[in-house]
């Protein structure tokens, strides 16, 4: 399959015949079996720099339905470290569909307070699984840190092969490394990030920062004469649709109409139909700058979990 595929845009997408939008989207949710989307791009410099730090365990955070810690459970499973994860919040008697994978994966799950677990490397838990275990390697959450932004570097570079004649690209963000590492690379066009976080406006100094951060050893004269990192990221903070997994009542009958029209291209609940909702509403108020648009799925399927089965469309009745 070709993972560069057509959005069938809505009759109000298109204003006149003189100014007509295409919207394609790069599956890359297809990409990878075990880690798709941005996931396995995030982990694998990390993996290869737990092997040259000849780690024994590889430990990482994230929440309950986490579509990170899910591809973490399932790549390491094949790769001889023994997993461990912190997982936010007490974990309950019944376990959710993304935890029992990872247990099924061979994954050792660790519960943290939610307080506990907003410290990070400094956290209580985080403390007690080094002194349990030696020479662990820590995976930052959502697989984020320098090494993740790199390797969605790299993947900029694969897509942008591809086809590198579009005239902007869209990506959804949770920590920003994804769309740091898109920025980054020098082949990038304009780059549209939507955050699915509800007050992020910060992160954007946060992408530019990380970006810039992994090209200060690699500046050559062809990234030179690119346009500044800073004048081709266009960050949008204000499309969460009322916060981090939360689902406004425009944005499900958005994703029913989407799933209608394009049933192949299945977007997940948290992330790429925030993004996607508020591209196709630029583009019916004619507001949107560019005609051809590349939107970079990032996977997260999974996440439909954790919602009913009756509210994702791309569910076949």
């Amino acid at each position: 399959m070709s993972f560069i595929q057509p959005i069938i845009l809505s009759s109000s997408c298109q204003h006149s015949l003189h100014h007509r939008y295409e919207l394609n989207i790069y599956r890359g949710d297809c990409e990878h079996p075990h880690a798709p989307g941005n996931k396995w791009h995030k982990l694998q410099h990390h993996l290869t720099e737990a092997k040259k730090q000849q780690a024994s365990v590889i430990a990482t955070f994230g929440g309950p339905f986490s579509n990170h810690l899910h591809a973490f459970g399932s790549t390491l499973k094949s790769i001889p470290f023994k997993a461990v994860a912190v997982v936010r919040g007490e974990l309950q008697p019944k376990l959710t569909p993304t935890l029992i994978d990872m247990v099924n994966n061979g994954v050792e799950l660790w519960p943290s307070s939610r307080s506990d677990y907003r410290l990070g490397a400094s956290a209580d838990v985080t403390h007690t699984i080094n002194m349990l275990y030696d020479n662990v390697y820590w995976i930052p959450e959502g697989g984020g840190g320098l090494l993740g932004t790199l390797g969605c570097r790299d993947w900029a570079g694969d897509i942008s092969n591809m086809d590198d004649e579009y005239d902007a690209w869209v990506v959804s963000a949770g920590t920003g490394t994804t769309a740091a590492g898109l920025l980054a690379h020098h082949q990038t066009p304009d780059l549209h990030v939507f955050s699915a976080l509800k007050g992020a406006q910060n992160q954007r100094d946060f992408i530019v920062d990380q970006a810039q951060q992994i090209n200060a050893a690699e500046l050559s004269q062809s990234m030179a004469i690119q346009k500044p990192l800073s004048e081709k990221l266009f960050f949008h903070s204000h499309c969460h649709e009322g916060g981090y997994a939360k689902q406004s009542p425009a944005l499900k009958k958005f994703i029913h109409e989407f799933a209608k029209n394009n049933p192949d291209s299945p977007l997940d609940p948290v992330y790429t139909c925030k993004s996607m909702y508020a591209v196709f509403t630029a583009m019916e108020e004619g507001s949107w700058p560019y005609q051809r648009t590349l939107f970079i799925h990032t996977g997260g399927l999974q996440g439909w979990r954790g919602y009913s089965l009756s509210s994702n469309p791309f569910v076949l009745p």
